[in-house]
């Protein structure tokens, strides 16, 4: 291994350590400026389910092409118990961006709850091909929730 290899290494292990929240995905530089992104996002920190929807669901308006919004949406849905909503939010965000590394997890964690660990599965499948050759943080999470589910 050459030394600029390792230094890579050790910078994208450091960023993934400093998540020690909900993964809320990657935001793209145009919704960054959205304050109503912010500010649901926010909400999803505080578990603020409603809140949450509620101010994503505003965001809808101007954003609706978002991937990552539709995802967010997605999870807050999940959260408050509304697994049909969610799992609407996931396949628009997959629709929009068919590598959406944050739907993929949390659509796998949908079907989990949903007690489909074949579908979880095929998401897994479909993280493993994203995330090569190094783990991303999605995949190693829905790894956990799969294995934990099978226990």
């Amino acid at each position: 291994m050459t030394v600029k290899f390792l230094i890579q290494l050790i910078v994208i292990a450091s960023m993934s350590c400093a998540l020690s929240y909900a993964n809320l995905g990657d935001v793209d530089d145009a919704d960054l400026e959205n304050p109503m992104i912010e500010k649901g996002k926010a909400a999803l920190q505080q578990e603020d389910w409603s809140a949450a929807i509620a101010t994503f669901e505003q965001a809808l308006e101007n954003l609706s092409g978002s991937a990552d919004l539709q995802n967010f949406l997605g999870y807050a849905y999940r959260k408050s118990g509304d697994l049909d909503k969610a799992l609407e939010h996931y396949r628009i965000a997959l629709e929009i961006n068919p590598d959406h590394k944050g739907a993929l997890e949390y659509l796998g964690e949908a079907y989990i709850t949903l007690g489909n660990l074949k579908s979880a599965k095929i998401q897994l499948e479909r993280l493993k091909h994203l995330c090569s050759p190094i783990p991303c943080e999605e995949l190693k999470a829905l790894q956990q929730a799969i294995t934990n589910a099978s226990q």
